[in-house]
Formats: C-alpha cells, sequence, structure tokens
C-alpha cells in the first residue's frame, strides 16, 4: 500500500505543536496553584512538543498532494493513538506515581471525551485535571477536523481524513472546501465553550472550576465533580446551564449552519432532531414517573428535575451525574442503560450510535413489517423527504450489527476481572459509547481504577474505537486493507 509518510509527519508534527501550546497552558495554572513538579513537567513536554512541532511545519515542505481515501483511514487511526501517547507523558512523569497504563488510560478518556478514571480524582493535581479537560475539548469536535481547518495545504483531500473520524454517517459538505466547513465548525464549538464559561463563572463555580467543566461539557466529556465541590452542583443555575450547552453539543452542528443561512423550517424539520428531542422527552416521563410512583422521590418536580438531567447525561454520552441513579428502581437503570446504545446526533461531539442510525434502523423494521404484508410491494426509506440510497442503508444494517458484535466481544474481554454481569455489560457499553459510566461496581463515580492493568489497556482500546466508530480501527486489521492491489472477493 502507498504510503505518504511526509503527509503523516507533517500531520503528526501539527498535532505535537497543539498538545505542546494546551500543556504550556495547563502547566501556567499548575504554577499558579503552586504544583510545581506536574506543572514542571507539562512545561518541560509543552517546550519540546512546540519546539519539535514548529520545526517540522517549518522546515518540512510539499505541494499540496491528494490522498486516497483509505489513507485517511489510517491517518485517523494513527494521530489518536499518537495523540494520547503524547498526552500520557505529564500523568507518568507528573510526580504522582501513576502508572504507565493508568496514564494512558486518562490519556485516552480525555481525548475521546469519555471522561473516567483509574485515580483518585480528589488527589490529582489541578493541572492534570486541566490538561485532561483540554484533551476532552480537543477530541470532541476531532482533533483531525481541527487539523483540516487551519491546515490549507489538505485541499479538497481533507475530506478524507474528516470522514474517517467525523461521527455519523456522513460528514457534510457545508462550504466549497472541506477547510472552510471544519473552521466553521470549531467556530460555533468555541462560541458555546466562551458563552457556557462565561455563564458558569457568573454562578457560585470559580474560574477554575468553570473552565474544567465547561470544557468538558461542551464535549461532552463528563464533568469534573471532586468531593469538595459536590455541593455546588445541587444548584439549579449550574445544572441548567450545564444541561443545554450538553444537548447544544449533542445535535448535529450542521443544523448551525442552516440557522446561518436562515434556513429554519430546514434545520427544525431535520428528523435527526425529532427523534433526539422525542426519546430525552419520553425517556424523561417514563423514569420520572416510576421515581415518583415507587417512591424513590417524593416530589415529582425533583423527580423529572433529576431525569431530564440524568437521561441527557446518557444520550448526550456525556456520562455526569447529579444524584446516585445506581437506587433508581431496575425499570429506570434499564431504560438509562438502551439510551447508552443510541447516544447523540451524527456530526455532535457526542458518541455511540447515533440517533440517524436508530431512527433508519426503525423505519427499516417498519419497512420489513409492510413487505410482510404487501410482498410485491416497492417501499423506500425516507428521510426529510429524500429516499436514503440502498448502500446507505446497507452500511448503516452493517454498522449496527458490527455495533453490538463489538459490545458483546468487549463483554468477554472485560468478563476476565471476574466482576457481576452488570458490572462487566455496562462498562462495555459505557466505554465503547464514550460515556464512561457504568452500572455495579463502578457505581456512577466514573472511578475503574478496579479493572486489571490488561482490562485497563483493552479499555484504552475500545474507547479510541467507539470514538472512531469502528472502521478506522477494524480495517486496519483487514489484508486487503495493506494489499489494496491484490483484494479478493468476500
Amino acid at each position: 500500500m502507498h504510503i505518504n509518510y511526509r503527509m503523516y509527519i507533517k500531520i503528526l508534527g501539527f498535532l505535537t505543536l497543539a498538545e505542546g501550546v494546551g500543556m504550556f497552558v495547563c502547566s501556567g495554572i499548575g504554577m499558579y496553584f503552586s504544583e510545581w513538579k506536574p506543572a514542571g513537567t507539562l512545561l518541560l513536554v509543552s517546550l519540546v512538543c512546540v519546539s519539535v512541532g514548529f520545526v517540522i511545519l517549518t522546515q518540512l515542505r510539499f505541494s499540496k498532494i491528494r490522498l486516497r481515501f483509505h489513507e485517511g483511514w489510517l491517518i485517523a487511526c494513527m494521530s489518536w493513538v499518537y495523540c494520547s501517547l503524547l498526552g500520557a507523558v505529564p500523568f507518568y512523569f507528573g510526580g504522582m506515581d501513576y502508572s504507565l497504563i493508568g496514564s494512558l488510560f486518562e490519556s485516552v478518556a480525555g481525548f475521546t471525551t469519555t471522561g473516567c478514571s483509574v485515580f483518585d480524582i480528589d488527589t490529582m493535581p489541578k493541572c492534570l485535571m486541566m490538561w485532561k479537560a483540554v484533551a476532552s475539548w480537543f477530541g470532541g469536535m476531532g482533533i483531525l477536523v481541527f487539523v483540516v481547518s487551519l491546515f490549507p495545504a489538505l485541499g479538497i483531500s481533507g475530506q478524507s481524513i474528516a470522514s474517517a473520524e467525523t461521527t455519523g454517517p456522513t460528514i457534510a459538505k457545508l462550504d466549497a472546501r472541506y477547510s472552510d466547513t471544519g473552521k466553521f465548525l470549531y467556530l460555533v464549538y468555541l462560541a458555546f465553550t466562551v458563552i457556557e464559561f462565561i455563564l458558569l463563572a457568573l454562578g457560585p463555580l470559580d474560574w477554575f472550576d468553570a473552565l474544567i467543566n465547561t470544557f468538558s461539557s461542551v464535549s461532552t466529556g463528563g464533568l469534573v465533580i471532586t468531593s469538595d465541590t459536590k455541593a455546588v452542583f445541587t444548584s439549579t443555575y449550574v445544572r441548567m446551564v450545564i444541561l443545554v450547552f450538553t444537548v447544544l453539543s449533542s445535535l448535529n452542528f450542521c443544523i448551525y449552519f442552516l440557522v446561518r443561512q436562515k434556513k429554519f423550517k430546514e434545520a427544525f424539520a431535520n428528523i435527526e432532531t425529532r427523534y433526539f428531542f422525542i426519546i430525552i422527552g419520553v425517556a424523561t416521563a417514563l423514569i420520572a414517573l416510576s421515581l415518583k410512583l415507587t417512591g424513590t422521590y417524593s416530589s415529582l418536580w425533583q423527580a423529572v428535575k433529576d431525569s431530564l438531567c440524568q437521561v441527557v447525561s446518557f444520550i448526550a454520552t456525556s456520562g455526569y451525574y447529579v444524584c446516585d441513579y445506581t437506587d433508581w428502581p431496575t425499570f429506570a437503570i434499564v431504560i438509562l442503560f438502551t439510551l447508552l446504545f443510541i447516544g447523540g446526533c451524527s456530526m455532535s461531539t457526542s458518541g455511540s450510535m447515533k440517533v440517524i442510525r436508530f431512527a433508519i434502523f426503525t423505519k427499516l423494521i417498519k419497512r420489513g413489517i409492510f413487505r410482510q404484508i404487501h410482498p410485491h410491494s416497492v417501499k423506500a426509506v425516507v428521510v426529510d423527504g429524500k429516499a436514503v440510497p440502498a448502500d446507505k442503508v446497507s452500511s448503516i444494517t452493517t454498522h449496527i450489527l458490527l455495533f453490538f458484535g463489538v459490545f458483546f466481544f468487549s463483554c468477554i474481554m472485560l468478563s476476565f476481572n471476574n466482576f457481576d454481569m452488570e458490572t462487566t455489560m455496562t462498562t462495555a457499553i459505557g466505554f465503547f459509547s464514550n460515556t464512561g459510566m457504568a452500572l455495579g461496581e463502578a457505581g456512577c463515580t466514573g472511578y475503574f481504577g478496579m479493572f486489571s492493568p490488561f482490562s485497563q489497556f483493552f479499555l484504552c482500546v475500545l474507547m479510541i474505537t467507539g470514538r472512531l466508530e469502528m472502521y478506522a480501527v477494524l480495517l486496519l486489521l483487514s489484508k486487503s486493507f495493506w494489499k489494496l492491489d491484490r483484494a479478493r472477493s468476500v
């Protein structure tokens, strides 16, 4: 297979520079809080990264290169692994005696917006907490979408990179060039970040907690709640601000482009958006009623508030918690567990299967029932007034089957820890959907230090596989991917 090494080095150099800048900012925060050892590590690594990245970007020159589509998958997988490895360095050498696998876990959990931890979050230095939040912010919209938006030299070939990383069935070409599309996506993303930070800072949170939780919630990576700040998150104001921006980040960002073009009817008539809000509304109502009728909550209003927050947390795959939902009735827990398989909208910061695939899947079931009654009929799957091509329907069906295949395989791999079925299955889907939440031994704390080092490494692979929607990782295991000229039929 043809490998364009110069292009790969250029992209990795760009990512090295970006990570170095992020670490530099975090080192300054560490110095502000007198965390000299981890701050010094962040500063040293950042200076090395900035220097290496600057040299690569300024000294390695090439004319515009068009990448073949399969190279986009390789670049996507390689870039996420590289960023995760580089991001683990401050954790490992930060003076906290963190293990190598644990440091890698923290880095991967940050970049993939899974947001969980194998370390005690209360004892983690603030600068490392901030670095994990910054990594989550970078990974939320996609680190390669960031590259495409700020690296015009990729030209139209940037589509092959962005398509391999961007979540959802397709990446929409909003502007004439994919670099312009990436810029628009990140401008919206940045606007959400700034606005939410201001709103949270105006509330009971201090600037550090407002900033770190803005990064975490906009990227749907989960909130960072320590024992010192836990009481603050009972505030209705904080909950509502975080809930609103979590929902906004979970919607298809193409909607905002339509709004900018004043195509309001087309934006709000989108089937994926309608399904998303219907699922939230129905799930919230069912859980709230179960909490009230079983006597778990005496106040219906409180039941509605907590139900809404947890429903949004699970379907958006942000994985935050505002109450101990493990004490809820089994009916409510099963609904939350089901939401992990659906996820947010395509072209958003959310993970899992995506609402659009779920919508098309329900339409396929409806069409199957119709054709059983009328076997000679020809009935297309229609989405937003347009028939979905047969190859797209086939691709979505394959994706769903593969999704559940990877999920069950993950359950088998995690079963070697000999935890109960609830812990094993919810951990598998929690990581594969990049939610970072589970039931059983893990509870609702987002702590997974009880798993063996091998399982922690496997969970790292699972997080990256889920974030890249499987194909960018699984395709690399195929012989035909590496021998394109000698590919055989199945």
